[in-house]
């Protein structure tokens, strides 16, 4: 997924950021930062602005190209905004509302994985296995 400018909207409800199909509330910081950037873009090329088909990329790197995943985190860390620990927070959200296997398939990350931020949420997915067994029968 490539982060354009066409994903980005704000209404008086908050700032907003589709991920995938499914618009995140921002948090407010972050929110004044994305518009910042899109309002001045910082260009260290001569070239002109790369886009897609969806805009122009909201976090340009050089030569058409997105910014660099790793130096966009560090950028984040430089303005407070903590990406281990969202990160942290938001995978034991997920897995203390959707089965491991869910979470596996919808991040992409390995079962075992998934059944790890479940143990780290606490979470006994026995009920949820209970309802499966009683809705086939």
């Amino acid at each position: 997924m490539q982060l354009t400018t066409d994903r980005f909207s704000s209404d008086e409800t908050g700032a907003y950021l589709v991920v995938d199909r499914h618009p995140v509330l921002l948090p407010p910081k972050l929110a004044r930062l994305i518009e910042h950037q899109m309002a001045n873009p910082r260009r260290t090329s001569q070239l002109p602005p790369a886009t897609t088909e969806h805009g122009a990329f909201i976090f340009p790197g050089r030569t058409s190209r997105p910014r660099n995943p790793e130096a966009f985190a560090q950028r984040l860390r430089d303005h407070d905004l903590p990406t281990l620990a969202a990160r942290n927070t938001a995978m034991i959200e997920n897995v203390a509302e959707l089965p491991p296997v869910v979470v596996s398939d919808l991040f992409g990350i390995h079962i075992n994985t998934a059944n790890a931020w479940a143990g780290y949420a606490q979470d006994s997915w026995a009920d949820y296995l209970a309802a499966q067994v009683e809705l086939r029968s």
